[in-house]
């Protein structure tokens, strides 16, 4: 009597390989010579979304379409042929999709056949790399915006390492401090750019040459690596004006921006001059305000003292009296052109354009002045070469200026109370030739200008005397003066003590 045996339970090492390859995060599979597919995994059943048993017997065109399947039979192929084949790429799935794959084709070897082929079958390992390869791409398109916002931008921006070498240096940073183009090569260390800007003798505060290049190379790098976060200015040559901002990440990274403060700084200074432009035109208009009603007031009573003075001169004719009733009229008569003058200043007629006779300006300016000096034990003393060039322009404002310009020196003189032992008061008025014309300088021996109001002085109705002493017009007069005929007013330094106010006027054009 025969009987059928019971079927053989699986071998048990078979049964832990399938469990161990679909446990496997990989698709797995194996494909016979004529592309049926004798194996998967529960890995790669999920991904076609079908049962293992559906998918064996089933060919690789069948499955997965013609147009993937033609891209994989050469790897296969070379596989059937003993070569193992390591591919990835992107690849078109039907119904999965774009997907990023790592495919290992290799050839299965049974117990018993030649280990150098041919086969008659390929195990194919499938690894789907694409979330981690659009990050990667991600990444990579985000270097790249990167990478172009920085070379885009006019701010400089570097990145130095915990052992510091750059690890980034975009095109503003290397054009912001003159380094050369090979400097932004990832890696180089930081002590190279420090020696670029000692070679160009860019020392800071406190570095001495003598030190030698390398100690210094080493202090400075010491220096930048242990600097606080924050930002601070950095002076460049030419005048130019870095900002720069400092952070320090977790690992000790310092990430530093750098922007050119220079043009920000110039719109600023231009916007104050036009605020400071503003208020001394402001001023200025008051000035002429000012002086038209003082002018029309002093006008009728001078009237009468010019007429006056012209009767006494003629009364006192052929007398001892005569010189002194003349230059009483003359003063008058110079008293009523200055009046004049103000008043076309403040009712902004253009100045006259006369033939200015030097000697007689600097004369009538220096007359009243000049006395005054004298009285006050004060030494006036003129230096003026002949043939200096003619000028054009309004005498009587002329010999205003001077005066001006020698009152002030005398009132700062007068009201020096910290006078050292010894001292003798002194004004020396000096004209000569210079820049196409002529420059008149009067200089004293007082207490000086300091150098934060030598532009200030020239303000209207800023005075450093007490109330009762100035009216702060004088020296803005004096500027107005000048500028109405082309020309200027500075204080400068004085070395060895005192005040110097030079005025400059154009020659005749």
């Amino acid at each position: 009597m025969s009987s059928t045996p019971p079927p053989r339970a699986e071998d048990p090492d078979i049964g832990l390989l399938r469990g161990i390859l679909d446990a496997a995060p990989a698709r797995v599979c194996v494909i016979a010579r004529d592309r049926r597919y004798l194996y998967v995994n529960r890995e790669f059943a999920a991904f076609a979304r079908m049962p293992s048993e559906a998918i064996l017997g089933q060919t690789s065109y069948q499955l997965v379409g013609d147009s993937v399947a033609r891209q994989l039979d050469p790897h296969v192929d070379r596989a059937m042929t003993g070569e193992v084949e390591n591919v990835e790429g992107w690849i078109e799935y039907r119904g999965n999709g774009r997907r990023y794959i790592a495919w290992t084709f290799t050839p299965l070897i049974v117990p018993g056949q030649r280990p150098e082929g041919p086969f008659d079958a390929i195990i194919l390992f499938m690894r789907d790399l694409t979330e981690a390869k659009q990050r990667e791409e991600e990444a990579e398109t985000n270097r790249a915006r990167l990478a172009a916002i920085l070379e885009g931008i006019a701010d400089g921006v570097n990145i130095v390492g915990p052992d510091a070498r750059v690890l980034l240096a975009n095109p503003g940073f290397l054009r912001m401090y003159d380094f050369p183009a090979h400097l932004a090569a990832p890696g180089t260390p930081l002590a190279d750019y420090v020696r670029s800007r000692l070679q160009r003798a860019e020392y800071y505060a406190g570095e001495e040459a003598a030190a030698g290049e390398e100690a210094l190379i080493a202090a400075r790098v010491a220096t930048i690596m242990a600097s606080p976060i924050g930002r601070f200015e950095e002076a460049r040559p030419g005048g130019r004006v870095i900002e720069v901002r400092r952070e320090r990440l977790a690992d000790g990274t310092l990430v530093n921006t750098y922007s050119d403060l220079s043009a920000r700084r110039e719109a600023e200074r231009a916007r104050r001059e036009s605020r400071d432009a503003l208020r001394r035109n402001e001023r200025l208009s008051a000035i002429a305000s000012l002086l038209a009603g003082v002018a029309h007031e002093i006008n009728n009573p001078l009237a009468v003292v010019a007429a006056q003075a012209l009767l006494l001169a003629e009364d006192a004719e052929g007398t001892p009296l005569a010189a002194r009733a003349e230059k009483v009229r003359q003063a008058a008569d110079r008293c009523g052109r200055i009046v004049a003058s103000l008043l076309a200043s403040a009712r902004q007629k253009p100045p006259r354009r006369d033939a200015v006779d030097l000697d007689l300006a600097v004369e009538a300016g220096l007359d009243l002045a000049a006395e005054i000096g004298r009285g006050a034990g004060i030494a006036v003393t003129v230096r003026m070469p002949p043939g200096l060039p003619a000028l054009s322009g309004d005498a009587d404002q002329i010999a205003h200026l001077i005066g001006n310009l020698v009152g002030n020196a005398r009132g700062a003189l007068a009201g020096w109370e910290d006078r050292p032992e010894g001292w003798q008061p002194s004004i020396a008025v000096t004209l000569a030739a210079a820049r196409g014309g002529v420059e008149i300088r009067v200089a004293d021996n007082g207490p000086g200008i300091p150098e934060t109001l030598r532009e200030r002085v020239f303000d209207p109705f800023f005075t450093t005397k007490g109330a009762a002493e100035g009216t702060g017009v004088g020296l803005a007069l004096c500027r107005t003066i000048a500028k109405a005929h082309g020309g200027g007013i500075v204080a400068e330094e004085t070395p060895g003590g005192g005040a110097t106010l030079a005025a400059w006027l154009p020659a005749q054009g």
